[in-house]
């Protein structure tokens, strides 16, 4: 009869999720010779969370609902039982769910995860293959893409490959537009999510605060100088940093409207004081440390991030006696940072890991 083809359409059945609600459907008919029951486990996180048993098929639509409480990953495992024996053991696709937000998290490549605090983190994370004392964060840096409206991209995933090392790559990704790893408002709601990710990793590899090497250049050299001091990590391995993070961008919003609306997310509604806020962020942490990481700098002697940021940065830390490494080369096109500090940042990590 065809009613068995009707049922088995629960093995290629979705779960979805609309309006707060993960909910997944599928088809069954009466059969008078046969007694067909269907049960479910609900997964959040890998972990099963709810689990319903046996119940009868007694309508031509069966349809299991459950509302998300925490965000997370959540699946479904559907059975099917014909007198008693089971027919079906199916599960189901995965909903990366933003409970806050009421919406789904798409992953784009195989080995991204997602990290749930306050807001979700997207991120790739390599372990190293012998056990090592480091973790190595690398944030990325604005890519021409997202000038353009573009979603943002992992900077750096290939030139640490082959370091033996624990490497965490992070996206800045917050409400779909770069933040500077920090957020809206200048209410640091996305960094607390992104700190939290890192000190997680950070806690179940056994590594301390000062064995956190903090690397990225433009964008993510800001990010690197930032979460470094703040959170004390040991190292930082940044190549041609924006350090006065309002003036830049609004250098660049002239003609990129996605920049402008970035920039105005992250400087909230008085405009003035966020912009004096993003302009003395980096600096006053220089200010008001009284320890500080090792600092490993990278920049094109002729690309105008030196004089406008660099060289100010490194003024006020000789004012303090605070020791750095400085790598100076000859280029000038700040978007030829990358050709240059990758090859930089991977001779630095490899030294490091041999050390």
């Amino acid at each position: 009869m065809k009613t068995d083809v009707i049922i088995e359409k629960l093995a290629t059945t979705d779960l979805g999720y609309h309006e707060g609600i993960a909910s997944v459907r599928f088809k069954a008919l009466y059969l008078l010779e046969a007694t067909y029951e269907y049960a479910y486990y609900i997964y959040h996180d890998g972990h099963i969370i709810e689990r319903q048993w046996y119940e009868p098929i007694g309508k031509k639509q069966i349809t299991i609902t459950y509302q998300p409480i925490r965000s997370g990953a959540y699946k479904m495992r559907l059975f099917l039982r014909k007198n008693g024996h089971v027919i079906i053991n199916k599960l189901t696709n995965m909903l990366n769910v933003d409970v806050a937000n009421q919406q789904t998290i798409t992953t784009t490549l195989e080995k991204e995860e997602i990290y749930y605090n306050d807001h979700p983190v997207k991120y790739l994370f390599q372990p190293a293959k012998t056990p090592s004392d480091k973790l190595v964060i690398s944030f990325s840096g604005l890519h021409s893409n997202e000038f353009r409206g573009g979603p943002p991209v992992y900077n750096h995933f290939r030139t640490l490959w082959p370091c033996d090392v624990n490497k965490l790559f992070i996206l800045d990704e917050y409400k779909g537009q770069f933040c500077y790893y920090m957020g809206h408002n200048r209410r640091s709601d996305y960094e607390r999510s992104v700190i939290a990710l890192i000190m997680t990793k950070a806690n179940e590899l056994g590594i301390s605060s000062r064995n956190i090497i903090a690397s990225g250049s433009s964008k993510g050299g800001a990010a690197s100088l930032y979460y470094a001091m703040k959170y004390h990590f040991g190292t930082a391995i940044v190549g041609a940093p924006q350090v006065f993070l309002a003036k830049f961008l609004k250098q660049r919003a002239t003609n990129a409207p996605f920049v402008r609306k970035g920039l105005n997310n992250m400087l909230g509604e008085d405009k003035a004081a966020g912009e004096k806020y993003y302009d003395e962020l980096i600096m006053n942490l220089v200010d008001t440390n009284t320890t500080f990481p090792d600092f490993i700098f990278h920049i094109g002697k002729g690309d105008y991030h030196y004089p406008q940021h660099l060289q100010p940065l490194l003024k006020k830390l000789d004012q303090k006696g605070v020791t750095y490494q400085l790598d100076l080369q000859d280029y000038s096109d700040h978007n030829q940072t990358g050709q240059y500090y990758a090859p930089f940042l991977f001779k630095t990590i490899s030294k490091m890991i041999q050390k």
